[in-house]
């Protein structure tokens, strides 16, 4: 064997690294060569900058401009960050109803009259989404839990009156089905028409 420079004895150890580094890339568990100098990982990209949480103000005013998709992501992006706004849920429920979505809306009010049962608010509005469906017990018991929690509630109490007036129209019209010939229930009925 012939005695190797010094230059030679480097190019033999740099082709030696080399090889070991090909054999290592294709068995991750092999331990790194002697002298090698610890891999280094590529510098992770810069976190994304996340868009600012809007403000109950800016979602406002997309519901105020009929930008009801926009207004929803805002108060969706919002409630991520403050899951305990009623008021932000409330507003959610309004730009549900707005887009036609009742069913979401009855249900983040439901939800909205249990976590805060001292807000008002959201009652009457699930009132009004019940009567919309006929379901005219459940806008009734909505409505009485509204004047129970603020009993100076002019609109609570309006509905109210309407809600009661609807189920007396529709238990007039059953005891009429049962009794048609009854000119007692149909002068009754008559004077709430």
């Amino acid at each position: 064997m012939t005695d190797c420079s010094g230059l030679q004895r480097l190019m033999l150890g740099g082709i030696a690294l080399g090889m070991f580094a090909v054999a290592a890339a294709s068995d991750p568990a092999a331990p790194p060569p002697a002298g090698a100098l610890p891999a280094q990982e590529a510098p992770a990209p810069p976190p994304a900058k996340e868009a600012p949480v809007p403000t109950p103000k800016a979602v406002q005013q997309l519901f105020s401009a009929g930008k009801y998709p926009e207004a929803l992501a805002a108060a969706e992006r919002n409630l991520e960050e403050n899951p305990q706004d009623g008021a932000m849920q409330f507003l959610k429920a309004q730009i549900l109803t707005r887009m036609g979505r009742t069913d979401d809306a009855i249900v983040t009010l439901e939800n909205l009259t249990e976590r805060f049962p001292e807000m008002v608010a959201p009652y009457n509005n699930l009132a009004v989404l019940y009567a919309a469906q006929n379901r005219l017990d459940d806008a009734r018991k909505a409505l009485e839990m509204a004047v129970a929690v603020q009993p100076n509630y002019p609109t609570a109490y309006e509905n109210l009156a309407d809600i009661y007036l609807a189920l007396a129209r529709k238990a007039y019209a059953r005891a009429l089905t049962l009794d048609p010939n009854n000119k007692s229930l149909k002068a009754k009925a008559a004077k709430l028409n």
